[in-house]
């Protein structure tokens, strides 16, 4: 198989700072390696926001230069599709998925790892982090015009969604989440009845309406006690084993058409465990 890396190394809108340095570190400690010990033929280039010569370039603003970055992972992740390839992006924010997805239009489901809910809007939000807002603009709660500019961006209905691993949500996520249709799998659940037990039926439910899935990787997914991703990571979630186990039962599940891998901050992660755990589950992903 053809295995496309597209490097988005920005956090916020700014490049290589704490979160945008994970792309690169990742690539160079496991990630790539990882997926080349499988056989696969691996290409990597980094994406950069366009249109930097306007009048109000991208680089001006958060929301801007995300935004751009998002169209052009985008026009990559379709063209790794049209030659054959599997577009993986590894991104500092989780935003990168609006792109990601938009190479195969909206016929796919989403497994969503996450230690967070990503499903604020402008309206809920108390901290203003765009990024906090991932899941809602996917699946058509918020920033409408913006992903309306994503060449092929089609939203996701929330029946085709898993949120998987979930355990520190504002309250104004809980309550949206709770009208929404969206599968929610928190992570103390699946410590406690196993990956399969836990996990394996709202993923069966989704195979009853989609054969093909991006698969979304926020490192932060992981148990803090155990791999510390970001500034952002809690306790209560996957050990690295239950991570792979995952992408094996989700790569058994479903045709994966594309892969994001975010929020990793080299600086955060002490131990150097995290680009192991990454590689290990890209590897269960992809070893069928």
């Amino acid at each position: 198989m053809k295995i496309q890396f597209l490097l988005v190394p920005y956090d916020s809108g700014r490049r290589e700072w704490r979160m945008g340095r994970g792309p690169s570190f990742l690539l160079r400690h496991g990630a790539g390696s990882a997926v080349r010990a499988l056989g696969h033929e691996v290409d990597a280039e980094y994406v950069e926001p366009s249109g930097v010569e306007s009048a109000n370039p991208p680089a001006s603003t958060e929301i801007a230069t995300s935004f751009s970055l998002y169209r052009e992972v985008a026009v990559r992740a379709r063209a790794a599709r049209s030659s054959g390839a599997l577009p993986i992006v590894l991104g500092g924010n989780c935003g990168v998925t609006l792109g990601a997805t938009a190479a195969d239009g909206g016929d796919v489901g989403v497994l969503w790892l996450d230690a967070h809910g990503d499903f604020n809007t402008p309206e809920t939000t108390t901290s203003g982090f765009l990024d906090g807002m991932g899941l809602a603009a996917l699946t058509g709660r918020c920033w409408s015009r913006m992903t309306a500019s994503i060449p092929g961006f089609c939203t996701i209905p929330d029946a085709n969604v898993v949120l998987g691993g979930a355990r520190d949500l504002d309250p104004a996520e809980e309550e949206i989440l709770s009208e929404s249709e969206v599968a929610v799998v928190r992570g103390p659940s699946i410590r406690a009845a196993g990956v399969a037990a836990a996990l394996g039926p709202a993923l069966d439910a989704l195979r009853e309406r989609v054969g093909r899935l991006h698969f979304h990787l926020d490192a932060d997914v992981l148990d803090a006690k155990e791999a510390r991703a970001n500034h952002f990571a809690a306790e209560g979630g996957l050990t690295i084993a239950e991570l792979a186990e995952v992408a094996r039962l989700a790569a058994s599940r479903f045709e994966i058409v594309s892969v994001a891998v975010t929020s990793y901050d080299p600086a955060i992660d002490t131990e150097g465990v995290v680009p192991g755990a990454i590689g290990s589950a890209l590897e269960a992903l992809l070893a069928g």
